[in-house]
């Protein structure tokens, strides 16, 4: 596989850890199938034009990469850093923690959920967790900014 099909499997595999499937009970010869995702989200966005509707919203954001020697043979260490910009509400919490701060921690439970995400990563880890005030087209929101880096290692 190419560099671009690598990188991108990380964020591919972080936007599926995100988007909430409810379960789907067993029927006849059909197992279970058990929730998976965020459910407190709405929508989770990559690389695509949206709307700030449908709060709330994850918005996936590629962050600068560093890349180097990795510690095995010629394969090189691709340390991909990203954020998570959680748009949770349009007025002011009432309770940060219940309101905004429990969302973000589901969002790093997700995550952590498989820290290899899928196979596509050798880690991941959370760097940083900020609530705050977000603003988007002159609009003030409040939610908060989850920071991740998953390390990959690829062979050029």
């Amino acid at each position: 596989m190419g560099f671009y099909t690598e990188y991108k499997a990380v964020f591919d595999a972080v936007k599926a850890a995100l988007v909430y499937v409810p379960a789907v009970p067993a029927e006849g010869e059909v197992p279970e199938v058990p929730a998976h995702g965020v459910a407190s989200i709405k929508t989770v966005v990559l690389g695509e034009q949206f709307s700030l509707g449908a709060l709330p919203k994850a918005i996936i954001n590629a962050e600068p990469a560093s890349i180097g020697p990795a510690e095995m043979g010629d394969m090189l260490s691709v340390k991909v850093n990203f954020s998570v910009v959680l748009v949770i509400l349009e007025y002011e919490p009432k309770d940060w923690f219940a309101d905004v701060i429990s969302v973000m921690g589901d969002v790093v439970d997700a995550v952590l959920a498989d820290r290899t995400l899928g196979g596509k990563a050798q880690n991941c880890i959370p760097t940083g967790f900020a609530p705050g005030e977000i603003k988007f087209q002159d609009k003030l929101f409040y939610g908060g900014v989850v920071r991740f880096q998953a390390e990959v290692w690829y062979a050029p």
